[in-house]
């Protein structure tokens, strides 16, 4: 009688609409390019209260990162504005990006094919896809918020934010993204004792990606309570609406 009683339950399809969606699948980590500017991604950060938005464009391999402010966010001011970036650093080899219309436009399509560059367009709803950009905007969002509430103003700080986030030693890979993306260091307002200091091995920073990619991936997986998920081709499933 228990296992009619589980049959039934498991059939009942009030209980299956509502009941909690399957667990997230493991993370998958993005693998480090092999050199600077080969794989970016690209997003909006925006509408801002002054009605402005920014293209952000950051490079997988260094994390350096450029801002574009935009008043409109057409196709074709979007492709003016990678035009600018790309004759600075050249034209990578793929773009990650969202689906949002100025994005799926067959303008930027069209630009991008000329140029040889593969746009990689991640699921819908689902920005997790994009986390390195979409991490970069969390950041970058709380210094103009900050900004606008102390100074009531943020395009300045906005550069000041640009300049310190390149020119500083990331986290993850333990070297500032201007020098990985340069292949060199710039030179700031801090000292540098570059003639003494023992070079570092050009693999280091990968190893530290590697690492620091890991550790995170068990911490989240482990927070999100996430498992493969058994469902195949075929399948019959609900989607959250």
């Amino acid at each position: 009688m228990d296992q009619d009683a589980v049959k039934v339950c498991e059939k009942c399809e009030g209980c299956r609409l509502v009941q909690i969606p399957n667990a997230p699948e493991p993370m998958q980590r993005r693998t480090l390019p092999v050199k600077a500017w080969v794989d970016i991604a690209i997003d909006f950060l925006g509408p801002l209260p002054s009605g402005e938005y920014i293209l952000v464009v950051i490079d997988y391999f260094s994390r350096h990162v450029d801002l574009e402010i935009m008043t409109t966010i057409t196709a074709k001011e979007t492709i003016k504005r990678l035009d600018k970036i790309f004759r600075l650093w050249g034209n990578p080899r793929t773009i990650t990006l969202d689906n949002a219309k100025q994005f799926a436009a067959t303008d930027l399509e069209d630009y991008c094919r000329t140029k040889g560059i593969f746009l990689n367009h991640t699921s819908p709803y689902w920005p997790q896809a994009n986390g390195e950009v979409e991490r970069q905007n969390r950041s970058l969002l709380k210094r103009l918020r900050i900004a606008n509430a102390l100074y009531g103003t943020w395009r300045a700080e906005m550069d000041q934010y640009l300049e310190m986030y390149n020119n500083t030693h990331h986290s993850t890979t333990g070297k500032a993204p201007n020098e990985l993306l340069q292949n060199g260091k710039l030179r700031t307002k801090f000292p540098e004792l570059d003639d003494l200091a023992t070079a570092v091995p050009s693999a280091d920073f990968a190893d530290r990606d590697r690492s620091q990619k890991s550790s995170g991936k068990e911490r989240e997986d482990t927070k999100r309570r996430a498992k493969p998920c058994d469902i195949v081709v075929g399948d019959v499933v609900f989607i959250r609406n």
